[in-house]
C-alpha cells in the first residue's frame, strides 16, 4: 500500500534531536541490542525528552516540581508501562539519527556510532543550517538501510532535490510563488516518486483555480487516489497536515528555503530561498531527484558516516565564483532599491575582483556577503520598525492577547520582544540568539547556554528573557537559567551597569520570589538587577511610545534606564516578593505619566 513519506513522527521539533543525540552519545561502542535499546530510551525518559502517558502518581512529582529524575525512577517509569516489546521503543528513538545520518545505531551492524556530522550537532559552536543541510541531502527512499519506503510501494526519491526541482518548475509557470500549507501539505509527502514531479506540479496548477470550496474536494480526491482507496478516513488526511508541518520544520533548517508564517505557525508559506538559487540551480542540475543506488548497505553506511559526502557543486572555484558573484549582485541590487548608504569597507567588500580568488579565499568571501546581507536585511527591517505607529499598535494588541499569545512558537515570540524594542529606535545593537534563514526569520529558539537576546545601549547593557511558560515550573525551568546568563553576561561586561528584563504573559508568584530573592540579597554572593514584566506591562513601554509620538516627541534608552532602576531600588524599600509584585504596575504607570506630562 502506498504511503506518504516522512522524516519524523518520533521528534516533530528538529531541535530536539540534539537532545537524543546527546543520550546515545553515552552509549557510543556498544551494541546496540535489546538491553542497549532499553537504556537509551530509559535515557530520554530521565532528561525529559520523553514522556510516557499516565504517569503513576508515585513519580508525577519529578514532573510537576521538575526534580532530577534518577537513572532507576526513570527505568521503573519505563517498565510499568509494560510494552508488549520493549526494545523497539528504543529502536524509534533512534530511527531519526540514523535516517538523517547522525548516527549508526541499529541492531546487528557494529557499536552504537555517532557520526561526523552527529558530532557537529553535538558541538556547542555547531552551524545548525551546515547540519541539517548536509543530513536532508543524503536522506533518500529506498535506502538499503531501511525497509520503510521501499521501491516496491513505489518510493525513488530523494526528497530534498524533488522539493527543490517542484518549487523551481512551479515557479517558472505559475505567477503565486512557492507552496502555501495547504499545498504543500497534500504535495509534498505525497511526492514519493521524482518522476512524478511533473504530475504533482500539474495537479497545483489546476487546485489553484478551483474555488475555494472545490478546493477542498479536490484535495480528498486526490489524497484518495494517492492512497489507492475509495473511501478515506479524515485521520488520513489530517496525518497529511502533520506530515507537511513536520517535514517544513526540518526543511527551513537548512536556510534553503525561505518560509514565511504568522507567528502561531497556523498559516505559512514555503519558497526557495532567493539568495540561495544559484547553489539550488547547480544542485539540480547534478541531482534529478531520484534516488541514489547503492550495491550493498556497507556502502550506504559509509555514505552516511562521510561529512565529505555527497559532493557539492560549489566546491568546484567555477561554480563558487558564480555563487559569490550572484550573491554580490543580489547585494548591489537591494543597496541601489532602498537608496543605501555605503561605508568604505562595505564598498571594498562589494568591490572584490573575485576571478582572482583563491577556493579559499572565495569561501571567505562569500561567507562575508551572506553576513553583508543578513546586515542589510536588519538595517532595512530596523527603519521599517523605527517609529513605526501602525506596528506599535499592531505589537500592543499582540502583546494584550493572552489567548494568541498561548499559540506563538517559542521563536516567534522571542522575535516579537526584539521587534518591539527594536521601536524605541535607541539602542547601538539589540541581539537576538536565535538561529536565523537568510532573511534573518528565526529558525529555531534561542539555545539554553544563552540569553534570549542581548541589548546594548550607550549608557547600560541589557540581556532580555522571554518565556510563555505561565505554570507552577515556570520559576524551575527560568529562574536559575535567567540568573545564570545574566551572571556571565556581567562577567563578560564587568565596568557596565548590567539589567535583566524577564517578560513573560503572566509571572508566577514563585518566580517573582526566586527573582526577588536575587535582586534583594543575591546570587553566588552579589545581588542582580533583574525587572520582571508581564506582557500587558511590557505593552505600556510601546503605548507611552506611541502617545509620545503622536505629540512629535518621543522616549529613549535613557528613560528605559530610568524605568528599570526603579523597579530594583523599590526592592530596597520593600518587604517581600509580594509587595514587589504589587508595586511594578505601579512603577510602570507612574514611569508612563511623567513621560507623558513632559
Amino acid at each position: 500500500m502506498r504511503k506518504p513519506w516522512s522524516i519524523s513522527t518520533t521528534v516533530r521539533n528538529p531541535e530536539r534531536l540534539r537532545g537524543f543525540l546527546d543520550v546515545l552519545k553515552r552509549f557510543e561502542g556498544e551494541e546496540f541490542n535489546e538491553d542497549t535499546q532499553i537504556k537509551f530510551q530509559v535515557g530520554l525518559i530521565q532528561e525529559r525528552l520523553y514522556q510516557p502517558l499516565n504517569i503513576p502518581k508515585k513519580y508525577k512529582k519529578y514532573y510537576e516540581e521538575l526534580l532530577p529524575i534518577p537513572y532507576e525512577a526513570a527505568a521503573e517509569i519505563f517498565e510499568l508501562k509494560t510494552y508488549k516489546d520493549p526494545p523497539m521503543r528504543g529502536r524509534q528513538s533512534a530511527n531519526p539519527l540514523n535516517k538523517l545520518g547522525l548516527a549508526i545505531a541499529r541492531q546487528g551492524y557494529g557499536p552504537v556510532r555517532i557520526t561526523e556530522l552527529g558530532n557537529k550537532f553535538l558541538a556547542g559552536d555547531y552551524d545548525i543550517g551546515f547540519v541539517f543541510f548536509k543530513s536532508l541531502l543524503k536522506l533518500q527512499f529506498p535506502n538499503p538501510w531501511s525497509t520503510e519506503f521501499s521501491e516496491s510501494v513505489g518510493f525513488d526519491v530523494m526528497p530534498l532535490i524533488a522539493v527543490m526541482k517542484l518549487i523551481h518548475k512551479l515557479n517558472l509557470n505559475s505567477p503565486k510563488q512557492g507552496l502555501d500549507k495547504t499545498e504543500f501539505s497534500f504535495f509534498i509527502p505525497t511526492l514519493i516518486n521524482a518522476s512524478e514531479i511533473d504530475m504533482q506540479i500539474k495537479a497545483i496548477l489546476k487546485y489553484r483555480m478551483l474555488s475555494k470550496r472545490a478546493r477542498q474536494e479536490f484535495m480528498y480526491n486526490s489524497a484518495k487516489r494517492f492512497y489507492a482507496v475509495k473511501e478515506l478516513p479524515m485521520k488520513k488526511v489530517k496525518n497529511l497536515r502533520d506530515y507537511g508541518d513536520n517535514i517544513m520544520r526540518y526543511f527551513r533548517l537548512t536556510r534553503y528555503f525561505k518560509v514565511s508564517f504568522d507567528p502561531t505557525g497556523n498559516y505559512w508559506t514555503f519558497d526557495l530561498e532567493p539568495s540561495r538559487l544559484v547553489e539550488i540551480e547547480q544542485l539540480l542540475k547534478i541531482y534529478d531527484g531520484h534516488a541514489v543506488r547503492f550495491e550493498k548497505i556497507e556502502d550506504y553506511l559509509s555514505y552516511l558516516a562521510d561529512i565529505r559526502q555527497p559532493e557539492l557543486p560549489w566546491e568546484k572555484i567555477e561554480n563558487l565564483k558564480e555563487v559569490a558573484l550572484s550573491l554580490r549582485d543580489l547585494i548591489s541590487g537591494q543597496i541601489r532599491q532602498q537608496g543605501l548608504g555605503l561605508t568604505g569597507e562595505q564598498q571594498r567588500l562589494l568591490s572584490y575582483d573575485i576571478l582572482t580568488l583563491t577556493k579559499g579565499q572565495l569561501e571567505d568571501y562569500t561567507s562575508r556577503l551572506r553576513a553583508f546581507n543578513l546586515q542589510l536585511r536588519e538595517s532595512i527591517r530596523k527603519t521599517a520598525l523605527a517609529g513605526n505607529m501602525q506596528m506599535i499598535e499592531h505589537t500592543i494588541k499582540l502583546l494584550r492577547n493572552s489567548k494568541l499569545l498561548k499559540e506563538y512558537e517559542p521563536e516567534q515570540f522571542e522575535k516579537l520582544i526584539s521587534d518591539a524594542l527594536k521601536m524605541i529606535n535607541d539602542e547601538i545593537l539589540i541581539k537576538p540568539n536565535y538561529p536565523i534563514d537568510d532573511n534573518g526569520e528565526p529558525i529555531s529558539h534561542s539555545p539554553a547556554n544563552k540569553p534570549d537576546l542581548e541589548c546594548f545601549y550607550r549608557t547600560f547593557k541589557a540581556i532580555c528573557e522571554v518565556t510563555l511558560n505561565t505554570s507552577k515550573s515556570q520559576w524551575i525551568q527560568e529562574g536559575q537559567p535567567v540568573m545564570r546568563h545574566l551572571r556571565a553576561f556581567e562577567v563578560e561586561h564587568p565596568k557596565d551597569d548590567i539589567f535583566c528584563v524577564f517578560v513573560a504573559p503572566q509571572i508566577h508568584n514563585d518566580t517573582y520570589n526566586q527573582f526577588w530573592f536575587s535582586v534583594k540579597y543575591e546570587y553566588d554572593g552579589v545581588s542582580q538587577k533583574i525587572v520582571p514584566l508581564t506582557t500587558d506591562q511590557f505593552a505600556v513601554l510601546l503605548e507611552t511610545l506611541l502617545e509620545l509620538l503622536r505629540a512629535g516627541k518621543k522616549y529613549g534608552h535613557a528613560e528605559l534606564y530610568s524605568f528599570y532602576s526603579e523597579i530594583i531600588n523599590d526592592t530596597k524599600q520593600l518587604k517581600g516578593f509580594s509587595e514587589w509584585s504589587e508595586s511594578i504596575p505601579k512603577a510602570v504607570n507612574k514611569w508612563r505619566q511623567k513621560l507623558v506630562a513632559l
